[in-house]
């Protein structure tokens, strides 16, 4: 199908598919006439990007997927190994956020309390450290 097609069924940008194409993501034949042509399972293989990229999954990553299930290999080991990477990643970045959260609101309910406080610091009261009534 051409790319315009494989754009309309999937929800792509054209941008996209050329780009995950270039990448090595997508399978591809060239026409005589230089356009590309995508194959039935290429809607399957855009899906399959998206999903991995809402794990969080690099393109890199997933190509390394690809590639493997290319070579005939199941790379359901190494996707299990990213999968626990990713969760371990995005629960520190939690629990930073959490962390951030608190001190906002720490700062939040300061300034909420002191709402014309002594504003003589470099820049704002309200982003020091140790604020001054």
């Amino acid at each position: 199908m051409p790319i315009g097609q494989l754009a309309t069924l999937t929800g792509e940008s054209v941008k996209a598919l050329r780009y995950w194409t270039d990448f090595g993501l997508l399978t591809v034949e060239r026409r005589p006439s230089g356009y590309r042509h995508y194959p039935p399972e290429a809607a399957e293989q855009v899906r399959f990007i998206r999903s991995a990229q809402a794990a969080g999954f690099t393109l890199d990553e997933i190509r390394r997927i690809l590639l493997a299930r290319q070579d005939g290999q199941k790379p359901c080991a190494h996707v299990k190994a990213d999968l626990d990477a990713h969760l371990k990643t995005v629960r520190a970045q939690i629990a930073q956020l959490q962390a951030l959260e608190a001190q906002l609101q720490a700062r939040v309910t300061w300034a909420e309390e002191h709402p014309d406080p002594a504003c003589d610091s470099a820049g704002c009261v309200y982003l020091e450290d140790t604020p001054r009534a």
